[in-house]
């Protein structure tokens, strides 16, 4: 296919719209002067449809893979596309399974091969990957109704959480003080084989989320969740965007020996006690603080879509910032107020979350889903 010249807009099609990742990227392309964006998506209600950044929005039925695939094709057809642009895992797997194909007729990114994306999603295989391969991780076990699992568990130190070996959000963790408790849980809630027992870290979160080539890190941002240490009513509802040689070093290392090619989130923790950082999972997919990663100076979508067209990459330093939801704002903004030496009450960017004020439908037709129909006829399909 012939790509854009040089210094020219281009085109780019999302074909994973129905994901809850999507319009945060879709958003991030929107920081783009001249970018068009198309997005196809299986659910013709999705809110991403009413996003102010969406060129064109093309619906179709899925059944299958198969399906998934013609939409796709039909739908690059269509739009002439520059770029594809998947967002999340079973679009990613797809596209990277039939990628030969897709290569003649649009550009696309960099890729996991399909294997990588199979261990990384499934956090079981990435436990014994990274076992296998000498990179730091937690003690884990697969949960079986057998003698070995048993005697295993004797000697594994509590608390631990128990896991789905498939989703993301934290949906579906549990965590337990004990071993009586664990397996109670566990016999009533959870087929053999589903779930993984790891062992829980004290400690504090780091993320590093990245662009990668056969194993080389293009760019990269590493965030920890602000929590105000005073006030944990306040939860986790800002990110910090740091430097941190050690969480550096052990991306390079996973990164390298995974020969990893695509966008990865990766979670990790600090333990308390040794200050040494662990990988807890590998997230395949773009992830829900891309908007906050493009606050800190690095827009991952777009220069996903650069390096599809083989384009140079501007300088992608990420800036240490702070960046916070509104309602945290206001109250540090109150407690500095009263404690204005208090060196830890700052911010440098506020936002609304799922809210953009200058893209504000896509919020509202999620909260109020009966305005969809008025608004389809304005903007079809």
């Amino acid at each position: 296919m012939k790509k854009p010249a040089k210094g020219h807009s281009f085109s780019v099609l999302i074909p994973d719209g129905e994901s809850i990742f999507a319009l945060k990227v879709l958003r991030c392309l929107g920081k783009i002067k001249g970018l068009r964006v198309y997005v196809l998506s299986s659910n013709p209600l999705a809110p991403i449809r009413f996003s102010r950044y969406c060129s064109r929005i093309i619906t179709y039925i899925e059944v299958n893979d198969t399906d998934r695939l013609k939409a796709i094709r039909n739908a690059i057809s269509n739009t002439k596309a520059d770029v594809i642009l998947p967002v999340d895992v079973k679009t990613i797997r797809l596209l990277s399974s039939n990628l030969k194909d897709i290569n003649e007729i649009t550009a696309i990114g960099p890729l996991p091969d399909v294997d990588s994306i199979d261990i990384a999603d499934d956090k079981w295989l990435t436990f014994n990957w990274m076992k296998e391969h000498n990179v730091a991780c937690p003690a884990t076990l697969l949960y079986e109704e057998s003698k070995e699992f048993h005697e295993q568990l004797k000697d594994f130190d509590f608390p631990v959480l128990c896991k789905p070996r498939k989703g993301s959000g934290g949906e579906g963790i549990k965590k337990f003080d004990d071993k009586e408790s664990l397996l109670t849980y566990c016999s009533s809630n959870v087929n053999q084989g589903d779930v993984i027992i790891q062992s829980f870290i004290n400690g504090s979160d780091i993320d590093c989320s990245v662009l990668c080539k056969q194993g080389e890190i293009l760019a990269y941002t590493i965030q920890k969740r602000f929590v105000f240490a005073q006030k944990p009513v306040l939860g986790q509802e800002g990110v910090d965007f740091v430097y941190h040689e050690q969480t550096w070093n052990i991306i390079k290392e996973l990164v390298k020996k995974f020969n990893w090619s695509g966008i990865a989130h990766i979670d990790l923790r600090i333990d308390e006690k040794d200050q040494d950082v662990k990988i807890i999972e590998i997230n395949p997919r773009f992830w829900g603080s891309v908007m906050q990663s493009l606050f800190a100076g690095v827009n991952f979508p777009y220069i996903t879509c650069l390096q599809a067209l083989d384009y140079k990459i501007p300088d992608a330093e990420f800036s240490t910032k702070r960046t916070i939801q509104l309602r945290s704002a206001v109250k540090i903004i109150l407690q500095r107020s009263i404690d204005p030496k208090r060196k830890d009450l700052y911010f440098d960017h506020i936002y609304l979350n799922e809210m953009s004020l200058k893209d504000p439908l896509p919020f509202f037709i999620s909260k109020y889903p009966w305005l969809s129909d008025k608004l389809i006829k304005k903007k079809p399909a």
